[in-house]
């Protein structure tokens, strides 16, 4: 880029582009500190192939955001962490298995089909992507099938203020239950939770909840799930507002970074989470027993 300050001499920022506007692009360089350039000062890039996501980083990841959705029935299996939640959601009703299991794989896998059998479920395996690979081989090999592939995206967070229409409170009302319960409003109650560490972003238009969404803090993360729009509220951009209501309240309430998980078809969602900021770490997926 071009720096006035130093006689139009240039120089250089490297790091993961977190942020691509008209007006300005923001850099994340290794140090951790977002540096803001603006857009007409920006001479060439280039793209850096990115780094592997360290196993570390992940496996922080997916115990803060198993923390953020607890299932209502839960116990170490095999090793293992067994989730059950009556069928409302993969996440709240698989296995996260991120060690090997002292008695091995086939005691383990054993334990944990018992476990969903006495439940009258099917079971499933979560599997966080290169930490997991050798499990992942593992079950291929049995027949268990993939499915659900889902990426996380995160973002720093800093204390931009938020002076939108969204509201956050601390417990989800009837109408966000309504619309995000599947069927069964109870079990997505005790998954949600209240509290100082969960927040629930709403926007109310002629008397209905217009839009909504969750936010659950965890190891400095807020996880951000659940946003919605009612079809007659769609492309007015309340989608986004209840995100940055989320990060604001994540940011006041000692979160540093927001996660996202987003299905991998979900491709319009995922560029529209790039653009707004996030960035993939890694991908994860899981894999139960054929149905067939």
């Amino acid at each position: 880029m071009d720096d006035p300050g130093h006689g139009g001499r240039y120089r250089d920022v490297t790091g993961e582009l977190i942020e691509l506007g008209a007006e300005r692009w923001r850099v994340l360089p290794a140090s951790g500190t977002a540096v803001t350039i603006e857009a007409a000062a920006v001479v060439a890039a280039r793209a850096i192939p990115p780094k592997p996501t360290p196993f570390s980083e992940v496996v922080e990841l997916e115990r803060s955001l198993a923390a953020t959705w607890p299932a209502p029935d839960s116990e170490e299996v095999g090793g293992w962490l067994a989730r059950y939640a009556e069928g409302v959601s993969r996440r709240a009703n698989s296995v996260l298995a991120l060690t090997a299991p002292e008695g091995g794989t086939d005691a383990a896998v054993a334990a944990v089909e018992a476990w969903y059998a006495s439940r009258g479920a099917r079971p499933l395996i979560a599997l966080a992507g290169p930490v997991t690979k050798r499990l992942e081989d593992e079950l291929a090999a049995r027949g268990w099938e993939p499915e659900g592939r889902t990426a996380v995206m995160t973002k720093p967070l800093d204390d931009s203020a938020y002076e939108g229409e969204a509201v956050v409170v601390d417990a989800p009302s009837a109408a966000l239950l309504e619309q995000t319960g599947r069927g069964n409003p109870g079990v997505v109650a005790a998954i949600f939770g209240s509290g100082p560490d969960r927040g629930y972003a709403e926007i109310w238009r002629g008397g209905e909840l217009a839009a909504r969404g969750r936010g659950a803090i965890a190891g400095g993360i807020v996880a951000i799930s659940n946003i919605g729009t009612l079809p007659a509220y769609r492309r007015q951009g309340l989608g986004t507002e209840i995100l940055h209501a989320l990060e604001a309240w994540g940011y006041a309430n000692g979160a540093r970074r927001a996660a996202l998980q987003v299905e991998t078809d979900n491709g319009a969602a995922i560029a529209m989470y790039a653009r707004l900021g996030y960035a993939e770490r890694y991908r994860y997926c899981y894999r139960g027993p054929s149905e067939g």
